[in-house]
């Protein structure tokens, strides 16, 4: 349970984090546009209605849930986005549907807790914020903060973690993966430091495709939030529940939220089965290449990563006119986390259906298919990406960092190529580790095929190493990790 709750640890982590800033703390610089010379990447001056500032309110979970959250409400204004000194995008005043933009503090523990706050974009009208065309087009964006917090990691942190997680997926050759670049952010003349500009996570012909009669939903530790519109299904964990990006909550009828729901229970059941009838209901090579991915990045968390799940046709009728697919992984925090001999969390953990897929062997053969066919790959792709970053706009990020922690003195301690030689030490080393886990993964598949000898349980033990051997079972521990050995030389880390 201690990993489950990893989003609780991390907020321990940022509260920690915070303390520690208050005391470092400088009032924001606040720039008059004109007289700074701006480091040459994309500048976003966002003024509001009145000069009101955006707030929130913290939120707290119910018996049985995790976490904490917030509650923002949209303040409106007008976004200009200029390059050099030149305008690339100006929203114009606010006038609802019309022209201008909404903003509000957005995140939950990071909303919640960080210094530099993550925000919220809602355009009147749609638009390519990111100049990559016109089929780029979206009402909707994030301001992700520079900083993350993660122990792994010199001085406890790294603003680059995203760009790392993001380019691994398109790698892995995603359907689709959102694109960021890195802004200077001023909001009412005073500068907020250096950010992620980030495609979000919706339903669109250019982000995720699907019909009208499709799903979007995610696997959710916040599904708790006020106004919050969730099911729950019978094999979810307790801390879970599944919340709506399409339809919108404001949308979706009593007949959809049930219809979905008994859809969902019936994947589950096939699932847990194990008897191969799930490959009837998910897509098991866009499952195995998002858990790939984490693995890829020896990530920790669990209930607190986000896991988007969509369905591109759902007729009731006929459940399987489409299959359930994976989404772009989003929340990269806790990145290279875990150990050289262990899985990402996601892989062993139950608040998430992984566990039980890799008892399934077609889907392990489909994970190890994905794995060979990518993993010369992967490293190279992400090296060439970060070499193309620091040549296109390394000056201007290093200058940007050096601005940004005159606001933030305790962030950018590492600098911009100190962050990516870091970073690219961490995922050659964990594709290093992969190869050995895959090995034992692949080992163990190959022997449950074509072995003809008992093969017996040694000994099974917990973490701590208390033995476990001979207890049934259904008399072990819910939600435990073992270490289970075989006759056959197999050690396996399983969760009952």
């Amino acid at each position: 349970m201690n990993n489950i709750k990893d989003i609780t640890i991390r907020t321990v982590y940022v509260r920690s984090l915070m303390l520690f800033t208050v005391f470092l703390f400088v009032p924001f610089l606040t720039y008059a546009q004109k007289n700074v010379e701006w480091p040459d990447i994309p500048l976003l001056s966002i003024e509001t209605v009145d000069g009101v500032e955006p707030t929130f309110t913290k939120v707290y979970p119910p018996e049985g849930a995790v976490g904490e959250s917030i509650i923002s409400e949209h303040v409106p204004g007008r976004l200009v986005i200029t390059l050099k000194g030149e305008s690339l995008y100006d929203s114009g005043d606010y006038v609802k549907g019309e022209s201008g933009i909404r903003i509000k503090i957005r995140g939950n523990t990071s909303g919640a807790n960080l210094q530099q706050k993550p925000y919220k974009l809602k355009l009147s009208k749609k638009a390519d914020l990111l100049n990559f065309g016109k089929s780029a087009k979206s009402k909707d964006w994030a301001l992700l903060s520079l900083n993350v917090w993660n122990t792994a990691m010199n001085n406890a942190e790294c603003g680059i973690l995203p760009l790392v997680g993001l380019s691994v997926c398109r790698a892995l050759d995603f359907p689709w993966t959102p694109n960021t670049k890195f802004v200077n952010v001023l909001i009412n003349g005073n500068y907020k430091g250096l950010y992620h500009l980030i495609e979000t996570v919706e339903r669109a012909d250019n982000r995720i495709v699907t019909d009208k009669s499709g799903f979007v939903i995610e696997n959710d530790a916040y599904w708790w939030k006020p106004n919050e519109v969730f099911f729950k299904t019978g094999k979810q964990h307790q801390c879970m529940g599944f919340t709506f990006k399409y339809p919108d909550s404001d949308d979706i009828t009593d007949e959809q939220l049930s219809s979905i729901s008994s859809y969902m229970n019936t994947v589950e059941e096939a699932i847990f089965k194990n008897d191969g009838s799930a490959a009837d209901y998910i897509d098991y090579e866009s499952f195995a290449r998002w858990i790939l991915v984490h693995d890829i990045l020896g990530s920790s968390d669990a209930a607190g990563s986000n896991m988007f799940l969509y369905k591109e046709v759902f007729e009731e009728n006929n459940p399987v006119s489409s299959k359930l697919k994976m989404a772009t992984l989003w929340d990269f925090d806790t990145s290279f986390k875990r150990s050289a001999t262990e899985w990402s969390a996601q892989h062993i953990h139950s608040v998430f259906y992984y566990p039980q897929l890799f008892k399934d062997k077609a889907f392990v053969k489909k994970y190890l298919e994905l794995y060979n066919a990518y993993k010369d790959k992967v490293y190279s792709y992400v090296e060439s990406y970060f070499n193309d970053l620091k040549a296109d706009y390394g000056e201007a990020t290093r200058q940007s960092m050096q601005l940004h922690r005159m606001v933030y003195t305790n962030e950018c301690k590492n600098t911009f190529d100190e962050q990516m030689d870091e970073v690219l030490e961490h995922l050659k080393s964990r594709m290093q580790s992969l190869q050995t886990l895959t090995a034992t993964l692949e080992s163990s598949t190959a022997v449950h095929e074509v072995s003809t000898q008992k093969v017996q349980l040694l000994i099974r033990t917990d973490l701590l190493g208390n033995d476990f051997t001979s207890v049934p079972v259904d008399k072990l521990q819910k939600n435990c990790i073992y270490i289970e050995k075989y006759s056959d030389g197999r050690v396996n880390k399983v969760m009952y």
